[in-house]
């Protein structure tokens, strides 16, 4: 959240937004299409709150100069009152459109691997400790098992959300009307955007400096290794440093870095006519900046979030979890995975996902043992769908940052997750049920390495 408020302090934002819509225009279908792509494409290598907000700045940068352009309104324009003040302007539909699909796109698009999502690492690192002899799950295999379903969701959640705020494929739909423009606005809008990028002129040491901080920030994610459970079934790290060092140690750099190098000018000689400079450097990240703008009440939302399902496991609540789907272990395996993925599904959507995978996950794998269902199958449920909360803020960092960075009402976000969620529960059923079946043949078969001895200490 500091490094989001150091790239809107810089204007770097402002430049990339300019040049992304002169390339590729005003169209809100094409603009949204690259800009949900973009999110899926940099979870996948990166955290989803990471993700997520190294493309907030951008896109509130380009739904503002859409604004100024008269193509668009991001707050909806209301009668001042004592409660509306309170609250703040409330987005429009084509802000809480663009939004919602980037925090989403984040969301889908760490399923594909082992770095983008830490369910697929906990569920890695779980079946190698409680079924040491089952199939080794790698980074390969799963790219291969879960990037079709990533794409198809992907790809319905772009029309889905086109549909439901930009009127997609509805005839007569005001909200379609005016995402179109004529030959000649077009023409007019491209020799304003670049007027203003001239305004803008050459980069600066500003710009240059939070840029190289997000990439170093952003390499230094994909790098590093999150963690594992050893034989004493205690999280422990692979590396000494964890996944939350570098956004640390970035936000540190940025907080020392000055906007100009204007402090140079002390080593030079006496002789030297022009003068000293007479105050210090500001740095690209002050605490008043910080205090000012970030919104503190979404560390509370994550924190809770994060801690609930701990509480649920340690209390033993989570027992009831298993009773419950104990209830179905006679019915058949793909009915079976379409509980799990449901129930996943839903309990992800109250918590952080690695709290409910590390909740879940154990209860899931005596059921199928119980059930003498292959582990893997409904392990991989469990893991796929609890990567996915599209309704409430608790469900992940991404969700609760853009609904605190335009307001948004709650809500907007559930109802618009309706369509996501129903997709990506058929979704991971087809991945389970289907196409799992290409990386582990025999996955519907239950397994000889299936053993109840490594369940019971768990």
């Amino acid at each position: 959240m500091m490094i989001i408020i150091a790239i809107e302090h810089s204007l770097l934002h402002k430049r990339i937004a300019i040049k992304i819509l002169l390339l590729f225009g005003c169209s809100h279908y094409k603009l949204s299409f690259l800009l949900f792509i973009c999110a899926m494409s940099l979870s996948m290598w990166f955290t989803n709150c990471m993700a997520c907000g190294l493309m907030m700045p951008l896109v509130k940068a380009i739904l503002r100069e859409l604004e100024k352009m008269g193509i668009m309104e991001t707050n909806e324009i209301t009668v001042a009152t004592d409660n509306s003040e309170k609250q703040g302007p409330r987005p429009t539909d084509f802000t809480i459109f663009y939004f919602l699909g980037i925090a989403y796109s984040s969301s889908i698009g760490g399923m594909a691997t082992l770095i983008g999502s830490e369910t697929n690492l906990i569920f890695k690192n779980y079946c190698e400790l409680i079924f040491p002899e089952s199939p080794k799950l790698e980074g390969p295999h799963l790219v291969l098992l879960t990037l079709p379903g990533v794409l198809i969701m992907e790809m319905f959640l772009y029309l889905w959300l086109n549909f439901y705020f930009l009127g997609m494929l509805r005839v007569r739909n005001y909200t379609a009307l005016q995402t179109t423009l004529t030959g000649d606005e077009e023409q007019y809008i491209k020799i304003l955007l670049k007027t203003q990028y001239q305004q803008l002129g050459k980069i600066k040491f500003h710009e240059v400096a939070v840029g190289a901080v997000v990439i170093l920030t952003a390499c230094l994610q994909a790098i590093i290794s999150s963690t594992y459970l050893n034989d004493r079934k205690e999280f422990v790290s692979y590396n000494v440093i964890k996944s939350s060092t570098p956004s640390i140690i970035s936000a540190l750099i940025l907080f020392i870095t000055p906007v100009d190098l204007n402090c140079f000018r002390f080593f030079r000689s006496n002789d030297d006519s022009e003068p000293l400079p007479s105050s210090p450097s500001k740095g690209c990240l002050t605490w008043t900046l910080v205090s000012d703008n970030i919104k503190w009440s979404v560390l509370f939302v994550i924190a809770s979030s994060t801690i609930i399902f701990e509480a649920m496991k340690e209390s033993k609540m989570s027992d009831e979890f298993e009773k419950f789907l104990m209830m179905f272990s006679n019915t058949s395996a793909p009915v079976l995975a379409f509980v799990v993925i449901a129930f996943c599904k839903i309990m992800t959507e109250f918590g952080s996902n690695a709290s409910v995978m590390c909740c879940l996950l154990t209860h899931v794998a005596r059921v199928s043992v119980s059930a003498k269902v292959n582990p893997l199958y409904l392990m991989l449920s469990t893991a796929v769908s609890t990567s996915l909360p599209f309704h409430l803020i608790t469900g992940t960092p991404a969700n609760a940052m853009v609904s605190a960075y335009v307001n948004m009402p709650p809500r907007k976000m559930m109802i618009a997750g309706i369509g996501p969620s129903i997709i990506s529960i058929l979704t991971n059923l087809f991945t389970v049920c289907v196409w799992s079946k290409a990386i582990w043949p025999d996955i519907d078969t239950y397994p000889v390495w299936t053993g109840t001895k490594y369940i019971r200490d768990l």
